[in-house]
């Protein structure tokens, strides 16, 4: 039997991070980091989860009569064992021969320290393995409908699904969480140039969205406004997208504080500093906050002058780049 072999891109969010949880736009981007799946039969007595990124491993298993997974070497709590189950779990199958499962989430860490960047790995890689799922065991799923199911089981939190979605579509989109609104695809500004940062330290995003209680307060109605204005004017032009940009990255700062997320802790608030200096230059931190920013601006030129600063203050530049294409399946 052919490997079916699937892979979906991480994200960043652009603008609309905490105000997508109710019924505002979030801005996404897919980048060119991928979370890789693969499944294949195998003459083994057993099934084997191989996985590669942040741990490395290879976990025999067998599923006993009730469709339950039974680790050989031991049961564990880590994190891509739980991961794993949340998926088996949910499409409840009892397979007749037994597969290989390879796990490649690589691109979304550090290559030394193991640290992860925070572009969306998990949303990713659940995006893939349900596509996986579905092909090999000609499941009656929806990919959407099962990635979702899984991520929000995994984290334990019901997130917007924004990730879910920009890892299925690929590209930039605006993104609602009311399904009656449809996500619609966008194009990123002409002449504008972006770059995306490290500021080495991962959150959990998970444990961010267990702080926001409640959607009543002044900074998450200004938030919400912002995010409506900035995403409404879109396609303006660009001294325009980098004025409601500025506006909204402020917005976020007020609603970090009054929600005591530290949103612009980890030296983010001084880079946002930095570019208010220059009138065609916008920095800001992306989604839950503290790991990754993005600078957009007019030129490579204010771009590189960036960076030099960012690098001064210990960021790392990704070189990361817009994926459009979203979820890809070979089989």
């Amino acid at each position: 039997m052919k490997a079916i072999k699937v892979s979906a891109p991480g994200k960043i969010i652009i603008a609309g991070e905490f105000a997508v949880l109710t019924d505002a736009p979030a801005i996404s981007m897919a980048i060119d980091k991928r979370a890789n799946v693969s499944i294949q039969e195998h003459d083994k007595k057993t099934h084997i989860l191989k996985t590669l990124g942040f741990m490395d491993k290879q976990l025999p298993f067998v599923v006993n009569n009730n469709g339950k997974i039974e680790w050989l070497l031991g049961k564990s709590s880590d994190s891509i064992r739980i991961f794993f189950e949340c998926m088996w779990q949910e499409v409840n199958i009892c397979p007749s021969f037994h597969y290989e499962f390879i796990l490649d989430t690589t691109g979304f860490y550090e290559k030394e320290t193991k640290l992860k960047y925070g572009i969306g790995s998990s949303a990713a890689l659940t995006v893939a393995l349900a596509s996986a799922f579905i092909k090999t065991f000609k499941l009656s799923f929806g990919v959407k409908e099962l990635a979702l199911k899984v991520h929000r089981e995994f984290q334990g939190v019901n997130g917007s699904g924004v990730d879910i979605a920009t890892s299925l579509e690929g590209g930039i989109i605006k993104y609602f969480r009311k399904e009656n609104k449809a996500l619609s695809s966008l194009e990123f500004p002409h002449d504008l140039k972006f770059r995306i940062f490290w500021s080495g330290t991962p959150v959990s995003t998970p444990r961010q969205l267990t702080k926001v209680k409640g959607f009543s307060k002044k900074s998450f109605l200004d938030l919400k406004k912002m995010a409506v204005k900035f995403a409404s004017n879109w396609d303006q032009n660009n001294q325009l997208f980098l004025k409601y940009l500025d506006e909204y990255t402020d917005a976020l700062m007020e609603f970090s504080m009054e929600y005591d997320l530290n949103i612009f802790g980890h030296k983010h608030n001084i880079l946002v500093d930095l570019a208010k200096k220059e009138s065609n230059l916008v920095y800001k931190p992306c989604g839950a906050g503290g790991d990754i920013g993005i600078c957009i601006a007019s030129s490579v030129r204010l771009l590189d002058d960036f960076e030099k600063s960012a690098n001064q203050n210990g960021f790392v530049s990704l070189n990361l780049q817009l994926d459009k294409a979203g979820l890809t399946l070979e089989v």
